[in-house]
Formats: structure tokens, C-alpha cells, sequence
């Protein structure tokens, strides 16, 4: 082989090798951008799963908070109506006493 045959086939070498590092190259640009992309696709997924189990979670306890707060109403009214149970049976005796105190008052002075 002549040294003009040897100088053109590594010519042709350098610039297969550079094909083959340029080819490479953009497969790695390729794969990167996949990569990242996947990774923002994959962080938005988990940011969505969390948002949406966050707003579930905090439904259940505003649920929660409301049925206790129903519960503490009833308590409430049920106690209020008692004491006004219990109060209005004691209006004829009150009643009764101030008359006698007064009668008392009125009989002492007269």
C-alpha cells in the first residue's frame, strides 16, 4: 500500500470516527433531554399525588371538625333546654317565696 492509500484511509478513519463521535454525541444530547423531561413529568406527578392526598386529608378533617362542632351544638342545646326545663319548674316556687317574703314584710310593718 502506497503512503497516499495509507493517508487517504486514515483520512476516511478520522472522519468516520468523527461521525460516529458526532452521532454519539447527539444520542447523548437526546437521552439527556429524555431524562430530564421524564424527571419534570415524574416531579409533577409526585407534586400532583401529594397536592391531591393533601386536599383528601384535610376534607376528612374539616369533616371531622364539623361533625364535632354539630355534636358539641347538640350538647349545647340539649344542656340549655334542660336548665330552661329546670328553671321554669322552679318559677311557681320563686314565685311563692316572693309573695311570702313580701306578705312577711307587709304583715311585720303593718
Amino acid at each position: 500500500m502506497s503512503r497516499a492509500d495509507t493517508l487517504v484511509k486514515i483520512k476516511e478513519a478520522e472522519s468516520k470516527a468523527r461521525e460516529t463521535i458526532a452521532a454519539a454525541e447527539e444520542k447523548q444530547k437526546a437521552t439527556l433531554a429524555g431524562a430530564r423531561r421524564e424527571a419534570i413529568r415524574t416531579v409533577q406527578e409526585a407534586e400532583s399525588k401529594m397536592k391531591a392526598e393533601h386536599e383528601a386529608v384535610m376534607a376528612k378533617e374539616r369533616q371531622a371538625m364539623a361533625e364535632k362542632r354539630q355534636q358539641l351544638l347538640r350538647k349545647g342545646s340539649d344542656d340549655a333546654a334542660k336548665l330552661m326545663s329546670k328553671a321554669s319548674a322552679n318559677v311557681p316556687k320563686a314565685k311563692a317565696k316572693i309573695k311570702e317574703v313580701f306578705e312577711r314584710t307587709i304583715d311585720a310593718s303593718a
